[in-house]
């Protein structure tokens, strides 16, 4: 393979998904930051931890939907090959 971006701009599912899931840790690890700030806090930042709690929630529901989404694109492309070669 001599030019991956490339490779990629050919494959832009492929591409898309590795991007979100480079978003997703980029997230977990600013979400990770930001809670440890605000423990410091004390009672006063629980609002902020909530908030940052339900976003984290809603972020991990959609990677894991994503995630099944891709499985089933996958499956999906598998059985109609099994099936075009019976």
């Amino acid at each position: 393979m001599s030019n991956p971006a490339a490779y990629l701009w050919r494959h832009p599912r492929r591409t898309g998904f590795i991007i979100l899931n480079l978003v997703v840790l980029a997230a977990f690890l600013g979400w990770g930051t930001f809670t440890t700030e605000m423990a410091k806090e004390g009672i006063g930042g629980l609002p902020n931890v909530m908030l940052g709690y339900t976003g984290m929630t809603l972020l991990i529901v959609l990677w894991i939907v994503s995630w099944l989404a891709w499985a089933w694109l996958i499956a999906r492309r598998e059985m109609a090959r099994h099936q075009r070669q019976a």
